[in-house]
């Protein structure tokens, strides 16, 4: 994301800011950079409009279906040329990143995205329906932009969704997010938007925190200079939202009440705009569009200079000829209005004492003391994941092995129960027995990102990120791969070069992500759960899973460096990141978060352990050998017969049982698999049955735990109910399948190895090739394998087995 910057006596802001009042866009401004808006509106419901005598707001007892707006024409809210009668209104949400855009978003829909104290949450269009008072609405939710220019791909998303030329018609209106306590910069976009002819409503969010920090604005001037509903708000309690509503109604019937700031351009660009006008030029139909392609200093996507004719041609040439100089005249002319608007109508606070967000950063960004914090916070979240959610762990289990006893007792004997009990059940518990350990992980970073820590742990890593020639925001998506490599691919787009954006694509399946806890918590519950603990304090085996997320890492800086050197040569951008205030974390914000991570888990990653459980059982079940079974039926009774005692007898038909179990599993179809698998396996100290598993993990990691529950007999009946990871994971240390030594080197294998369909799908999608996703399979694979390796045989070197 690049910002548009101008020559000005004004000190230009650095590429590492650190605080947030030293992040402006271009450098004209004249005020400070976080000179924004504020608070003498009397009541949140209150709109001004400009050119009328009063505001706007819903009369008192008035129905919510139909509002009355003072000073609009009798019957205005019922007809007007530009509202489809039929169709929906077209609401464009804009805004800068971190302005609370897809929280005005989630009150208007009803909806669940994600949001954050954070920038570049949003990295692709949402839409969602809202019943506004007389109109149906889409609400088309853009990614957050400083501006139009389309450096970025969000940028250009956002300039192809307001022309109407991403897969539907250009708005009806285009409500401009703006932050109160920065008003200065976020009014740039609000000039671009207005320029391209498109009604606007200024939703001037983040109220209450403008008030707190003492600015003052005067709202009625301020609508006056702007020529626009101007609604002040503070969207996360939910003020202000019934006069948004009220305000794009009424600039939907009467589109030239949101006409918006004119500009005022110099000679210059006049002249530049008539010469671009003049040239073979029909797809640009209104001078902001022209004004938009004179400004714009970088070569188009393909699909922008398609939609666009942004390159080629006369129109082409002219853009080219315009130069920086013409470049840096349009952001000047902006800000010169900007900061005129700002003068007049906007009071700063009167600063005394460094505030509280201030002070933090004095600690959490210093370079010693501030990654001190970083690894304690990130030990202490590790801590919480696998030592304190042990008894609702336990709870899951006991609920689910009663469930399973159930079945078994009242469903008849045969293949049904058994692919109910063994498979369906089975992959049913080895989901939900690991919702608690992610809940608590999602939780963590949702109270990182709300609290507006994850933008200083941004800064913090910036260094180490530049050693591979990534840019410091590439540690958003790697931070989001943690708990998913699907969505921190996806918050790739975010990068602005391509070349960024491919290396973090190809090392992001790297980053630990949630689904490999299942494994870590089996191995770390059977070998490292009885070795007292750190200084009597932290656990060994929440260390170990510490050391696996620090080696993931580690590794992923590695292999960048080698591709940024190879594959991808380059440098990274400087890091240019909006520093958020601290503010308090919102539990409701916390509550959403975890019920749709939680839901996420347990539909589409429950419904893949649960397919592929009976899956599994089916291979592991035939073919049948019905000699075996004779057999089998033969030794049962044998022993009934010649063993009294009944505890020896039911000791000894256990032992019967699981001979012929194991007797059947070697001959099933997954049997065969697996010991076809094992010679390339042994020299990690895998088995074949272990072999079966990383075959089922192939589509999921997760999929490991009910896999090898199925083949150690543990995935039926009261077994289940033992504490399901760490019971199957006792399971295979007593048979020898792990130990310390196999069990790390379990860990590493899953902690590099590509095991996820999903993961290959997206790659595919955001690379539009199947080449990259083929190197991210091989090179993954080929990595896991070396590092299991070397643990296992240098282990054994050392005289571990």
């Amino acid at each position: 994301m690049e910002l548009p910057v101008t020559e000005s006596n004004s000190p230009t802001t650095p590429a590492t800011l650190t605080t947030p009042a030293t992040l402006t866009t271009p450098a004209t401004l004249t005020t400070p950079a976080t000179l924004t808006t504020p608070a003498t509106l009397t009541t949140p419901a209150t709109l001004t409009t400009p050119g009328r005598s009063g505001p706007l707001q819903p009369t008192t007892g008035a129905p919510a279906d139909s509002p009355q707006v003072t000073g609009v024409p009798t019957g205005a809210l019922n007809a007007g040329p530009h509202v489809r009668r039929t169709e929906p209104l077209h609401v464009a949400l804009c805004g800068n990143p971190n302005t609370g855009k897809t929280t005005v978003y989630n009150v208007l829909t009803g909806a669940n995205a994600q949001v954050g104290n954070y920038p570049g949450i949003t990295v692709e269009r949402r839409t969602g329906a809202h019943r506004g008072p007389t109109l149906r609405w889409l609400v088309h939710d853009l990614p957050g932009c400083y501006s139009l220019t389309a450096h970025s791909p969000e940028e250009q998303l956002a300039f192809l969704a307001l022309t109407g030329r991403l897969d539907g018609p250009k708005p009806d209106v285009a409500v401009v997010v703006l932050d109160a306590t920065n008003l200065g910069r976020n009014l740039f976009l609000l000039l671009q938007i207005a320029e391209l002819q498109i009604p606007v409503v200024a939703a001037l969010n983040l109220m209450d925190a403008a008030e707190h920090d003492g600015w003052v604005i005067d709202i009625a001037k301020m609508t006056t200079v702007l020529g626009c509903p101007l609604v002040p708000m503070a969207a996360r309690s939910g003020r202000g939202v019934d006069a948004l509503r009220l305000a794009v109604e009424h600039v939907a019937h009467d589109p030239q009440q949101g006409r918006g700031p004119q500009p005022q351009w110099s000679l210059e660009v006049q002249t530049a705009i008539a010469a671009q006008r003049r040239t073979d030029h029909p797809v640009a139909a209104t001078d902001g569009e022209l004004v938009w392609q004179l400004g714009t200093d970088v070569q188009p996507s393909p699909r922008m200079a398609a939609s666009t004719g942004a390159s080629g041609g006369p129109a082409g040439q002219v853009q080219i000829a315009a130069g920086d100089r013409l470049r840096r005249q349009l952001v000047h002319d902006r800000y010169r209005l900007i900061d005129s608007w700002v003068g007049q109508c906007v009071q700063p606070p009167q600063v005394t004492t460094p505030s509280h967000t201030d002070r933090l950063d004095r600690v959490l960004l210093h370079p010693l003391w501030g990654s001190v914090l970083f690894l304690a916070a990130m030990t202490l979240l590790f801590q919480a994941v696998f030592a304190w959610a042990t008894p609702m762990t336990d709870a899951v289990n006991a609920a689910m092995g009663g469930l399973a006893e159930l079945a078994r007792g009242h469903l008849p004997a045969g293949l049904g129960r058994d692919v109910l009990v063994d498979g369906v059940l089975a992959g049913i518990g080895g989901t939900l027995v690991f919702l608690p350990q992610i809940l608590i992980l999602f939780m963590g970073i949702a109270l990182l990102e709300d609290s507006g820590y994850l933008a200083r742990a941004a800064f913090l890593i910036d260094r180490t990120m530049a050693r591979i020639g990534l840019p410091g925001k590439a540690f958003v998506p790697l931070l989001s791969s943690y708990a998913c490599a699907v969505p921190g691919i996806m918050a790739a787009r975010t990068l602005a070069d391509p070349r960024d954006r491919l290396l973090t694509i190809l090392i992001a399946p790297l980053m630990s992500c949630s689904a490999r806890l299942p494994v870590y918590t089996m191995v770390t519950a059977a070998v490292f759960a009885e070795i007292p603990k750190v200084g009597g304090v932290l656990a060994v085996g929440g260390l170990v899973v510490a050391a696996m997320y620090v080696l993931s890492f580690l590794l992923a800086l590695a292999v960048g460096a080698v591709f940024r050197r190879t594959l991808l040569p380059g440098h990274g951008a400087p890091l240019l990141l909006e520093m958020p205030p601290f503010r308090r974390p919102q539990l409701r914000n916390l509550l959403r978060v975890l019920w749709e991570r939680g839901r996420l888990f347990v539909t589409e990653t429950g419904t893949t352990i649960v397919a592929l459980s009976v899956l599994l059982w089916v291979l592991m079940t035939f073919p049948r050998l019905d000699h075996d079974t004779v057999a089998h039926q033969a030794a049962r009774q044998h022993i009934l017969t010649t063993i009294a005692d009944p505890i020896a007898s039911q000791s000894a038909l256990a032992a019967a049982e699981a001979t012929a179990a194991q007797t059947r599993l070697q001959h099933s179809i997954a049997g065969q698999l697996g010991r076809a698998l094992e010679p390339a396996i042994a020299p990690l100290g895998f088995d074949w049955r272990i072999g079966i598993g990383l075959i089922g993990s192939l589509a999921a990691r997760e999929v490991l735990v009910p896999v090898m529950a199925q083949v150690y007999g543990r995935g039926s009946g009261a077994d289940v109910d033992d504490r399901f990871a760490a019971d199957i994971g006792h399971t295979m240390a007593k048979a020898g399948a792990l130990t310390p030594l196999k069990g790390l080197s379990l860990m590493v294998f899953f902690a590099i190895a590509m095991q996820c369909l999903s993961t290959l799908a997206t790659m595919r999608r955001e690379t539009q090739s199947w080449r990259w996703p083929a190197l991210a399979l091989v090179y993954l694979n080929s990595l896991a394998w070396l590092a299991s390796l070397a643990v296992y045989q240098a282990g054994r070197a050392l005289g571990y087995s």
